[in-house]
């Protein structure tokens, strides 16, 4: 039966696709192909560090014991995520090498809700393989995963005097923690030991980092394929060919493989292991730099060897976050390390509701008598320095982009800020590079998070100046609507973050029977939606929008700028969602000033959040099924709103 249904798929593949049969099997073959390479390349490679860990013993005699006293005194930090595959890694390899160390910190970097599930029945496995092991689990709840924050969380959990760093990408090979532990014993405890580093391939892998190339680079945004040249120049990689095992040597730096020693000798002088500033696993190179420039000794064992399951040089996603890493490891000094006279640089580009949201923050950072510049698109400029408050605005050469050209138009934001010529070593981001419904975060809770604020910080309702040729502005064109008016804004980013007709129809019925009128509010080139009472559609700047809704009884708003900027302007809200959720990007609870109302509605169905452009569960609609006109609670906000026609 199963011979006969590979058959009939096959001849299915066939006829859809002409061809794609035999490219198919081409690359499997291929693929099994380099399978059998890497076992025999591994096989090969473990016989050559096999010889290599007699020849050390041959050389060196240290027994047991005191390999286990050691082992007795340290502490191993991974960071990993479900399935943890890994932390299950070096886990049997310790039991194989009968090594009993004092503690494991697990830092949990898993995206869920509630957090530590994924990891409780895996911690339960370990223990029973390592009985005599301490497990500690720390929970990574930051945003964005950063090599260096995830590891010195671990770092500070991590009780004993010798500390050991797993990293997320290391994996050990036969004999690893032995021969580090050897290793140290055999430097009398006075040198930080590090792993030879092993690529997937198993081919010896060398790294050279040298920030210069990156440093001599004129500000300017970079294509894909310039930044990766650039990198290239920067990071250069050597593939060894194993014929013999180079010796244990002294190096000036190292950028990856397993290592550690005293916890005396890696912390800085604010006992610190990394700089938390550095995006990716570069941060590794950082300390390594740091401990040459201190005189602290750094010998790579030639006998334990450890393999990077990261084929590529860097964790940095995109390029752009490798060069800010080696800008900072070429700029770094004591002063700028310590946080003093230090700026914090906001890049917020876009989209407008994003943006009134990031001047709330750095006019929060500015407060908290830290320097701070705010980076937007061009076009938007304007907008950012209505709210004035001192903040300095800059621009970024970029357009305010399209939804589905959000992502890259951000990463062309993000690294020509990092390579400006005066670009300073703290760099907050507005848009996180992990999805809030993965992590249960609000936007706000982000942004406060990136700025180096306090989560419990609220934000401080700056409004922007008006004058009073706009508030007479306003007043004319609110007479020739009449009074008792609610605004509403109904068209979002994209479809599914506007309120489908239907919805708009049964809105504007309860706006009605309450005695108000519905007015449309939005850009010029926004559509006039039915069953509105009018329309107010002009590129206003948001010092006259300010004016404009002041005006009104309340404002109806989709997951838009318009529900951000009535939080600020702390006027009563009624906020419609479909495709995203209030409990990630709902701003209101976040602000100060809560005298009036806010009124959250939907969405009511299970496939929401999906931050989508189109609809993944019926794809022929372009609206969300998500909205809901409550009658009930949009009656008790209106009876909240003063009486019609009270002055």
């Amino acid at each position: 039966m199963k011979a006969s249904a590979k058959r009939e798929l096959k001849r299915m593949i066939r006829r859809a696709a002409p061809g794609i049969a035999d490219r198919l099997s081409v690359a499997l073959r291929a693929a099994r192909g380099a399978a059998v390479r890497n076992a025999a390349r591994f096989g090969n490679l473990m016989a050559h560090i096999q010889e290599s860990q007699n020849a050390f013993d041959g050389r060196v005699r240290i027994d047991d014991e005191a390999v286990a006293a050691l082992a007795a005194r340290s502490s191993i930090i991974v960071a990993g995520a479900a399935p943890f595959d890994n932390v299950s890694v070096f886990v049997d390899e310790l039991r194989k090498e009968k090594l009993d160390v004092a503690e494991i910190v697990v830092v949990d970097v898993t995206a869920e809700i509630p957090r530590l599930v994924a990891i409780r029945d895996h911690v339960a496995s370990w223990r029973r393989r390592l009985p005599l092991t301490r497990f500690k689990v720390v929970t990574y709840s930051p945003q964005d995963i950063r090599y260096a924050d995830a590891l010195s969380l671990g770092w500070h959990a991590a009780g004993q005097e010798n500390v050991w760093v797993v990293g997320r990408y290391d994996v050990p090979l036969d004999g690893c923690f032995t021969y580090l532990l050897k290793t140290q014993l055999e430097q009398k405890g006075n040198a930080v030991i590090v792993s030879g580093a092993v690529a997937p391939d198993a081919s010896l892998r060398s790294v050279t980092v040298d920030p210069q190339p990156v440093c001599e680079q004129e500000p300017a945004i970079l294509e894909l394929e310039e930044s990766a040249a650039l990198l290239a120049r920067a990071i250069t990689e050597s593939k060894l060919k194993v014929v013999k095992l180079p010796p244990g040597e002294p190096v000036v730096s190292f950028s990856e493989g397993i290592f550690g020693g005293r916890r005396a000798l890696l912390a800085d002088d604010a006992g610190e292991l990394f700089d938390r500033r550095l995006l990716s696993n570069l941060a590794v190179t950082a300390l390594s730099r740091r401990l040459s420039a201190k005189g602290v000794p750094i010998v790579r064992s030639g006998c334990a060897y450890s393999r990077s399951t990261l084929a590529n040089i860097t964790d940095g996603g995109p390029p752009w976050e490798a060069t800010y890493d080696l800008r900072r490891i070429a700029a770094s000094s004591g002063a700028a390390r310590s946080g003093e006279n230090e700026v914090i640089e906001i890049v917020c580009p876009f989209h407008r509701g994003d943006m009134i949201l990031a001047v709330q923050v750095a006019a929060s950072v500015a407060e908290s008598g830290k320097r701070v510049r705010l980076h937007v698109a061009e076009p938007l400029v304007s907008w950012a320095r209505e709210f004035g408050a001192g903040i300095q605005v800059e621009s970024v050469p970029v357009p305010v982009a399209a939804a589905e050209d959000t992502y890259p138009v951000l990463l062309d934001a993000f690294q020509y800020v990092s390579l400006r010529a005066d670009a300073v070593p703290r760099i907050a981001r507005c848009h996180p590079s992990r999805s809030l419904s993965e992590t249960g975060r609000n936007l706000v809770e982000y942004m406060l998070e990136e700025a180096g604020l306090p989560l419990e910080t609220r934000l401080p309702n700056l409004q922007p100046i008006s004058t009073d040729a706009q508030q007479q502005l306003a007043q004319e064109i609110v007479a020739g609507i009449g009074e008792d008016i609610v605004f509403v804004h109904p068209l979002g980013g994209w479809s599914l973050k506007s309120i489908p007709p239907h919805i708009m129809a049964g809105l504007a019925e309860e706006v009605h029977r309450a005695g108000f009128k519905l007015i449309q509010i939005g850009g010029a080139g926004d559509r006039r939606v039915p069953h509105t009472d009018g329309a107010i559609l002009e590129n206003f700047m948001p010092s006259q929008w300010k004016e404009i809704l002041a005006l009104g009884r309340a404002l109806i708003c989709v997951d838009s700028w318009t529900s951000h900027f009535a939080a600020i302007l702390d006027i009563p809200q009624i906020c419609m969602y479909g495709s995203t959720h209030p409990d990630h990007v709902n701003s209101k609870r976040w602000f100060r000033s809560q005298q009036s109302p806010c009124l959250n509605l939907g969405p009511i169905v299970n496939c929401s959040p999906c931050n989508s452009l189109t609809c993944v569960a019926y794809p022929e609609r372009d609206y969300c099924t998500g909205y809901i006109v409550d009658e009930l609670a949009l009656q008790d906000f209106f009876s909240m709103l003063p009486a019609v026609n009270a002055s």
